[in-house]
């Protein structure tokens, strides 16, 4: 079935995280252990403020996570082999405020990020034709994250990073139209977790990151149509790159 499909990818993606994580983390010991000699240290007076601003730019590869109704075992589906969602590309922005707790503990909080969404479901028949339903959207998503950093190494800095976002479909909602469609729901919330690595230079602080989220509701709608009714769950996935340039 579908949905077992999709729990076996998600493990493998686990898998795949974790593995990242033991890496990136034996490295930083590895090198903790390495000093070199004569490095000078870069804004070494930004790691005791108590707020902290930037900003960040992101992509991320997002798809749907899908559960079959009960209908879609039905008579009007007896032409449709499966439904299966396919992964796309998208692009995020946004600003962030970091609020110190202490040398390795701080807040990030999000007040504004855009992120630039398209999703695709494929409804794939019998005879070979595939009926693909396009959703886009542009979505403002707030978010609050707790953030762990490894002690400073000369000018580097491994770190963990997780938290809860909101997410709002922006402008207005969509026109009725006579014609039978794929819609999705104005909000969603999701959980995220990520890891990234914190380089300070002269004039700025310089982090990529990498980070990994997972839908908490179910963003469908409760439309009565063809391509409803053979659904009963759509959750999001997200993996995505940061690249955070901050004070």
């Amino acid at each position: 079935m579908q949905t077992t499909h999709f729990r076996y990818k998600f493990y493998l993606h686990r898998a795949k995280i974790i593995a990242l994580l033991l890496f990136l983390v034996s490295f930083q010991a590895f090198t903790q252990q390495r000093r070199k000699p004569g490095v000078t240290l870069h804004r070494i007076e930004s790691d005791q403020k108590k707020f902290k601003y930037g900003f960040f730019l992101g992509a991320h590869q997002n798809y749907y996570g899908l559960q079959y109704s009960d209908a879609f075992s039905g008579a009007d589906y007896d032409n449709v082999t499966s439904i299966t969602p396919r992964k796309n590309l998208g692009f995020n922005l946004g600003f962030m405020v970091n609020f110190r707790l202490n040398d390795q503990f701080s807040f990030r909080f999000v007040p504004v990020k855009i992120g630039l969404y398209q999703h695709t479901v494929d409804y794939n028949f019998t005879d070979g034709t595939i009926d693909q339903q396009i959703i886009e959207s542009t979505r403002i998503e707030p978010g609050l994250f707790l953030k762990y950093r490894s002690i400073r190494r000369d000018n580097s800095r491994m770190y963990l990073i997780a938290g809860v976002s909101a997410s709002m479909r922006s402008g207005k909602d969509d026109l009725e139209t006579s014609q039978d469609r794929l819609e999705i729901g104005k909000f969603n919330a999701k959980f995220e977790v990520g890891i990234g690595m914190e380089r300070y230079f002269e004039f700025f602080k310089f982090a990529p990151e990498i980070r990994y989220s997972r839908g908490l509701v179910n963003v469908m709608t409760g439309a009565n149509n063809f391509y409803h009714n053979g659904i009963q769950r759509l959750v999001t996935h997200n993996f995505s790159i940061y690249l955070h340039f901050s004070d």
